[in-house]
């Protein structure tokens, strides 16, 4: 058992960050290199990965090695077959609600989808000045969503995405070459955020972040900066956006999130 100085919800963290490490690395990493990440004693994992085993969490495979084990397995497929768009549209619409009524700007949270950027949550806009709605799809190519989206796609699948060129001009402003997109998206996940600049339909200006988990980015969220020819920075509202995206991870993410975070002097007196 974990001694005393560990307080019963940091364990469980603890315990829950260690799981979804070993989790995510399944092609083999020690169990010390796994505790060493997720801020646990070693001895502490030892004990642990012992309760995991025999409740069926996790399966050892090897000395100091493990993977998921039938009962988590079973919990996994029916994950599976839950829709995670609408999980994460659950998490996220009251948060973006809580945007919209601070800045007075509609929000949304969009996915990838067959290529194309899918609107999961539209918050705000009673006038309809942002031209969506909730499940309409659109190009990525030319939305906020869609290019943060697309920046962060793994090397083969961006090069196949970008394999489909020319695209189609929706306004002066839209990027129609692979080879000036692809530009577009190096700086883009770079900085770190994506900006359609009336790219989508004239005098509408987005800002876009993605939605991160520890391996890649899952969803993207966007605000309507200016509409109707209103003039503004977009990048006005990128810390606020910013701090949006992450209050989303930290609950989309919660356990995976624990497990990058560092370790600190409590768990070390733990073990």
């Amino acid at each position: 058992m974990l001694q005393a100085g560990t307080t019963a919800p940091r364990a469980l963290a603890k315990s829950l960050a260690l799981l979804a490490r070993i989790i995510e690395n399944e092609s083999g990493s020690s169990l010390s290199a796994i505790a060493a990440v997720a801020g646990i004693p070693l001895s502490t994992a030892h004990r642990l990965v012992t309760g995991f085993e025999e409740t069926g969490f996790l399966m050892r495979i090897g000395r100091g090695r493990y993977v998921a084990g039938p009962a988590l397995t079973r919990l996994a497929d029916l994950r599976r077959d839950q829709d995670w768009g609408a999980f994460a549209a659950r998490v996220s619409r009251p948060i973006l609600n809580r945007v919209f009524r601070k800045t007075g700007r509609p929000t949304h949270l969009g996915v990838l989808e067959d290529n194309m950027m899918t609107y999961l949550v539209k918050a705000g806009d009673r006038q309809g000045h942002a031209i969506s709605r909730e499940g309409m799809q659109l190009e990525a190519y030319c939305s906020g969503i869609g290019k943060a989206l697309l920046a962060h796609l793994p090397p083969l699948q961006l090069e196949a995405y970008l394999a489909s060129e020319p695209f189609v001009r929706l306004t002066p402003t839209t990027i129609t070459s692979a080879a000036e997109l692809r530009r577009e998206l190096v700086e883009i996940r770079k900085r770190g955020y994506a900006v359609d600049n009336g790219e989508m339909a004239p005098g509408l200006v987005c800002l876009a972040v993605p939605i991160k988990n520890p391996q890649s980015v899952s969803a993207a969220i966007s605000l309507v900066a200016t509409h109707e020819g209103a003039q503004c920075d977009p990048t006005d509202y990128l810390p606020l956006l910013q701090d949006t995206a992450q209050e989303i991870e930290k609950k989309l993410f919660p356990y995976l999130a624990a497990a990058l975070s560092p370790p600190d002097n409590q768990s070390r007196r733990s073990a």
